[in-house]
């Protein structure tokens, strides 16, 4: 019954040829998937998992909400530029730091993985809509969280939850996932 939300997309999917295990969506609905990433995905549901996350990301407008929040974050920076712009050149230099990295750790990183949690959620219920089983996303962020597992940051430092929390989380919203799924 939202399907007035998707008007205005122009959705297009394209396949690019790299190593990468990675997709993304620009607003609109431009949506790429790297080669590299089919071999996590193992089947059909597995990639309906992440077509339904990209698909999220657009229809949830994050790459506006994005822009806007970078945006924001900009204008901050420029204000306390001026308010200490009298202030000696090293007080400068550690107001705009903390700042810089305040901003980030405290607000962007944040939303971010809020955004990313969003996309999982939303993703599970498309990817059920469209006939496949939202319970495959469980083994494909398994399989995901397996084959990148060397050398993350700890989450508060990262803008996608930890893997754990992850499947948790999709875990958490599984029962109402499988609400939407008709085999």
């Amino acid at each position: 019954g939202q399907t007035s939300v998707l008007e205005g997309y122009q959705w297009e999917f394209n396949l690019i040829d790299d190593k990468q295990a990675n997709a993304w969506c620009m607003p609109g609905g431009k949506v790429v998937v790297y080669t590299g990433l089919l071999p996590i995905t193992q089947n059909e549901a597995g990639l309906a998992i992440v077509l339904g996350h990209e698909i999220a990301h657009a229809v949830a407008q994050h790459g506006s909400e994005r822009m806007s929040q970078g945006l924001l974050q900009q204008l901050g920076g420029v204000a306390l530029q001026i308010a200490v712009a009298n202030k000696p050149a090293e007080t400068q230099n550690l107001f705009m730091t903390a700042y810089g990295v305040g901003s980030n750790v405290g607000v962007m990183l944040p939303f971010s993985r809020k955004a990313e949690t969003e996309a999982d959620k939303f993703g599970l219920y498309f990817a059920a809509m469209a006939g496949y089983n939202p319970q495959e996303a469980i083994p494909f962020w398994q399989r995901m969280a397996a084959a990148s597992s060397g050398g993350k940051p700890p989450e508060f430092l990262s803008s996608h939850p930890s893997d754990e929390n992850r499947i948790a989380a999709i875990k958490a919203i599984m029962p109402q996932a499988l609400k939407y799924y008709k085999p």
